[in-house]
Parts: structure tokens; sequence; C-alpha cells
């Protein structure tokens, strides 16, 4: 009887620990939900300097605008503490969230790239 009493806690110990898990990874990832634009970019053509807008949907959809690329659709997800988006440009990030949320710093995993995004 003591038994099968270790053992049901330990099968409630486990249950609790892995829906905990799913409920930090949907707080994680409704940080990205909604709009953000970066920060001013300098056009590597010589023209006007410009931002990206970057929407990041619940369903896990994504867009992006890109200079004379127009709207670029793709999916975006979290797998270990690492942003994957996948589009056009697909990629690889490390995050942080900054400013209660509202400031985006990716930093991407193939070369470092830092890029800090505003929540609109």
């Amino acid at each position: 009887m003591q038994k099968q009493c270790a053992i049901i806690g330990i099968l409630l110990l486990l249950i609790a620990a892995s829906l905990s898990g799913c409920n930090q990874s949907n707080n994680e990832r409704e940080k990205f939900i909604g709009t953000w634009e970066t920060d001013l970019k300098q056009n590597p053509m010589g023209g006007d300097n410009y931002t990206e807008t970057r929407i990041f949907y619940e369903n896990g959809s994504y867009v992006t605008t890109n200079m004379g690329l127009g709207r670029i659709p793709g999916t975006w997800g979290l797998t270990y503490g690492i942003l994957i988006i996948d589009t056009y440009f697909p990629g690889k990030y490390y995050y942080s969230f900054s400013q209660n949320n509202s400031i985006l710093t990716l930093t991407s995993v193939a070369g470092g790239f830092i890029e800090n995004l505003t929540k609109q």
C-alpha cells in the first residue's frame, strides 16, 4: 500500500511539473504576440534609411515587411529558448525582453547579429 502511494505521488509530481512547463512556455510565447518595429536601418543601396515591421501571430504565423520586398509571410516558434523564424529570410535567434516586455532584442545564433525591436 505504501509503495502504491509513493508511485501515485511521483506521478502527480510529474504531471504537475509538465503542466507548469507548458504554462511557462505559453507565457513566453505571449510576449511575442503583436506588432514590432525595428530600429532605423541604413539602406545598403544608398537610399533612405528604413525600419521593418514584424508581426507575430498567436497561431504561429509571422509577417515581416522588408525594404523593396513588401510583406513576407512565414512562421515562428520557440524551441529550447531559441526563436525560430521560417520565412524568406529564415533565422534562429537568442532573445531577451526589457522595459516591461516592450523591447525585444534578437541575437542571431549563426553570426551574433543583434537587432532591437520595439512593440507597437
